[in-house]
């Protein structure tokens, strides 16, 4: 597991670096976590990683808890922070500082569209 300097660094040459890798990571389908996780974060776009004695086990966006249960099997956790590392790696979050990650302009345009077809989906279920 990688700490938040190397998270943030992730994020960073995301950004500014690597066009066609990142293009050609983009490409990639989402997984179900990484859906998740824009989901959460398409109103105001913060996601945190806090960490608890140097260790991170939880991410926490739109006021949701990744995974929901931080005491359980660590798996679930390997599986929404590696969805996390992904999404920078997309350059759909940067740092911000301390814990805190934004969207960027891509990833609040792909969190609102995922979350747009999550929501008719709801409204065509009921």
């Amino acid at each position: 597991m990688i700490g938040i300097p190397t998270l943030a660094l992730l994020c960073k040459s995301a950004i500014e670096g690597g066009s066609k890798v990142l293009q050609e990571y983009k490409r990639r389908k989402l997984s179900e976590a990484e859906k998740e996780l824009l989901i959460a974060g398409a109103k105001d776009g913060k996601f945190r990683v806090p960490s608890a004695d140097g260790v991170q086990n939880w991410i926490m966006v739109g006021g949701k808890t990744f995974p929901q249960d931080i005491t359980g099997d660590p798996a679930n956790f390997a599986k929404y922070y590696d969805a996390f590392e992904n999404l920078c790696r997309r350059a759909f979050i940067r740092y911000d500082g301390g814990d805190l990650f934004r969207s960027t302009d891509a990833g609040f345009e792909k969190s609102r569209q995922l979350a747009s077809k999550s929501d008719k989906k709801k409204a065509n279920k009921h």
